[in-house]
């Protein structure tokens, strides 16, 4: 009887087992550099704000040292030593005394190279679309030890992602939309952003999807003539803006479908980013996604 006991406990520990990271461990980052990560690391330091939600979705609280002032979410993440803003203070985090830093591989390319002059494991991070949001938050699990986490995070992505897809691919028209992360002067999600990506799975058109990779300035003029029927903001005072002068003229505002969408769901690729897809796709198909 006791031998049948050990042979269930082993046989309920397997999987857990199959899923720990077997250190050293090698991973590839936004640069195409190869990273040894030699031990479980147990104290990090996030230097981009959506590194820090995806460290905290995995439970990953206690091994957190360092953030910055711009990482909000959750709200114990505002407890944390912060390490600077868009600029990172290299001698803070060095102080934390950390055995891994999550950075962006776009925003945080000083600090990452000055980082690594200190011989301080640097991985960072630059996804354009939700497949590689979803890939870089397997990484991050991989490399701290938290597989398990990590694949339950990305199976519910998928999941909301399929949903989505499978509700639009029988919706008959296709809304044109414009998403402003400013108003005045006009800032638009272009192609290569998750907007763009998320506009579409949602059965809309994006009239800023001809426009320069990225978030750019683009002509008012521009965006009235091509007619939005939604327009969506991401900054609390703009709404003034779309409810005036060339604005009036929209189907958005004529139909009263100008709505404002927390930034951060749209913009910060970590696992809140499904979050937002559902937030677009009622905006763009309130019939279709109402319920979602």
């Amino acid at each position: 009887m006791r031998g049948l006991t050990t042979i269930l406990l082993a046989l309920l520990l397997l999987p857990c087992m199959a899923c720990a990271t077997k250190y050293p461990v090698t991973v590839k980052d936004c640069r195409g550099k190869s990273i040894k990560i030699a031990t479980e690391p147990k104290r990090i330091v996030s230097i981009a704000p959506s590194n820090t939600e995806i460290l905290f979705a995995l439970g990953l609280d206690k091994q957190i040292v360092g953030v910055t002032r711009f990482c909000n979410y959750p709200a114990s993440a505002k407890k944390k030593t912060q390490v600077g803003d868009l600029r990172t203070s290299v001698e803070k985090v060095i102080s934390l005394k950390p055995n891994l830093v999550l950075a962006h591989g776009f925003l945080n390319d000083e600090a990452v190279r000055s980082l690594e002059k200190h011989k301080i494991v640097v991985v960072a991070f630059d996804p354009k679309t939700l497949d590689e949001a979803m890939r870089d938050i397997k990484t991050i699990g991989l490399i701290t030890n938290r597989e398990k986490q990590a694949a339950q995070i990305v199976s519910r992505m998928s999941a909301t992602i399929s949903l989505v897809k499978r509700k639009s691919a029988g919706v008959k028209s296709k809304p044109k939309v414009l998403v402003a992360v400013q108003g005045e002067p006009l800032w638009a999600a272009g192609p290569r952003t998750f907007v763009d990506e998320m506009i579409r799975l949602s059965g809309g058109v994006n009239i800023a999807s001809d426009a320069k990779a990225g978030f750019n300035q683009f002509s008012t003029e521009a965006a009235v003539w091509r007619k939005p029927d939604v327009i969506i903001y991401t900054t609390g005072s703009d709404s003034k803006i779309f409810s005036k002068g060339l604005w009036t003229g929209t189907n958005a505002v004529k139909r009263k479908r100008v709505h404002a969408v927390n930034p951060d769901l749209l913009v910060r690729p970590g696992p809140r980013l499904t979050d937002g897809l559902k937030a677009l796709a009622r905006l763009i198909h309130p019939d279709v996604f109402g319920k979602l």
